[in-house]
């Protein structure tokens, strides 16, 4: 009766099939998406200083 039991409550032990995850796992994942904000603010940044200075260019031409 015991082993019954003992067999019942291991497959009714799910954290036994659940792998242990890695420590520091995440920091990838938030560095990666960190990254690509930082760099999307960036050549934003870049394509309007363009815009902005052939702008600038368009009034001064037409003064």
């Amino acid at each position: 009766m015991a082993t019954l039991v003992n067999f019942i409550t291991s497959l009714v032990d799910t954290t036994a099939a659940v792998p242990e995850k890695v420590v520091g796992e995440d920091i990838y994942t938030v560095m990666t998406v960190t990254l690509i904000v930082w760099g999307g603010l960036f050549f934003y940044m870049l394509y309007l200083g363009l815009k902005l200075k052939s702008l600038k260019e368009r009034v001064e031409n037409q003064s």
